[in-house]
């Protein structure tokens, strides 16, 4: 059975030979999770160079640096910059930018699959605190900043690309695309096809808007079958559900979701663990009110931060301090801090007694 890596090394025909598919989507999308040295002038550009130019070692500290499984990312790298299905594609438009007063943590890149072919890609979230915090904000507050700067880079990219467009991403990056694909109403002619792999979902007023109805039908939505960051919020697409190495929230990770042939292992549905978190999560945001989520999130991330951690590798060398300072929250916002567990729990129990009925 293949992976991203196997796919890459066995699969040596080129985009003009066979058209982009799920598993090469799910691949560019990981690769936008990459640290490009601003150095490297012209991926900063949209001139853009080949992905095999990259292919330095003395690149590699900053390529991997600060992004989930480096090792297993720098092979699948090593792959691609030999083959001749991506070797040669070129990369452009590259642009990374974290704002802790906007709480936002944004990566984009634009790959030329062929002069008349473009797949636009959003990474997702890294390791640093801001970015998670960024993702628990789209529980009350839609934009948030990621959002709306993924639409301006679709925006911006469609400019300097001829032909039509592919858009995609893995996790927060997913719904990134199908955000940027839905409200930039002016190019979306040109959009052939939205990815989004195990991606967030939208508020319910999203999915009813003339802007996400005009998409709908091009966005494919994958999600291995124990998922549960592709079931956050809410859903209305087609999901596609493959199959994965691993259980529960640790088959979020795509080195652990099965290739065959030139697609991905499908599975025949959604496991009852992950029906099981999708009915707890949606009971919790039920129970609390958007105005509570907010208030929960930011004293949650108050307390992270007091730490000066800047990521969450730096929170475990630091536990006194989070103690400390959950210790020292004001009783209005301990007391929110309570009530928001305590509709958790609630929820979890409601969850477990309707599985169990099932």
């Amino acid at each position: 059975m293949q992976n991203l890596i196997t796919y890459a090394e066995a699969h040596l025909d080129t985009f003009h030979q066979r058209p982009l598919g799920s598993v090469d989507s799910l691949i560019l999308s990981w690769m936008a999770n990459l640290h490009f040295p601003s150095e490297v002038h012209p991926l900063h550009t949209w001139a853009g160079l080949p992905l095999r130019d990259l292919f330095r070692a003395e690149l590699f500290p900053t390529l991997f640096q600060g992004i989930w499984d480096p090792e297993r990312t720098k092979a699948l790298f090593t792959a691609l910059a030999a083959s001749p299905r991506f070797r040669e594609v070129r990369l452009m438009g590259y642009t990374t930018r974290t704002d802790l007063d906007q709480e936002m943590q944004f990566t984009a890149v634009t790959f030329q699959l062929r002069p008349d072919l473009c797949y636009v890609a959003f990474g997702g979230t890294d390791t640093s605190l801001v970015g998670w915090k960024e993702n628990f904000n789209m529980t009350f507050l839609s934009p948030v900043p990621a959002q709306t700067q993924a639409a301006r880079y679709l925006t911006q990219a469609a400019s300097h690309c001829t032909g039509d467009l592919l858009v995609g991403g893995h996790s927060k990056g997913g719904n990134l695309a199908v955000y940027a694909a839905a409200v930039s109403t002016d190019i979306q002619a040109r959009i052939r096809r939205v990815y989004s792999h195990d991606g967030p979902g939208f508020p319910r007023t999203f999915l009813d808007s003339p802007g996400y109805g005009a998409i709908r039908d091009r966005v494919e939505k994958t999600v291995p079958q124990d998922s549960v960051v592709g079931l956050l919020l809410e859903n209305e697409t087609c999901q596609i559900i493959q199959s994965s190495r691993r259980i529960s929230l640790l088959q979020h990770d795509p080195f652990s979701w099965k290739v065959e042939g030139n697609g991905f292992l499908p599975a025949e549905a959604l496991s009852d663990e992950a029906r099981f978190w999708d009915r707890t999560l949606d009971g919790w945001a039920d129970r609390v009110p958007p105005q509570e989520r907010e208030g929960f999130f930011d004293a949650l991330y108050d307390i992270l931060t007091s730490t000066k951690a800047d990521s969450l590798g730096d929170l475990a060398d630091d536990i006194p301090a989070l103690l400390g300072a959950a210790r020292n929250l004001d009783p209005e916002t301990r007391g929110l801090l309570h009530r928001t567990f305590r509709a958790l729990g609630a929820s979890l129990r409601s969850a477990r007694s309707s599985h169990e009925t099932i």
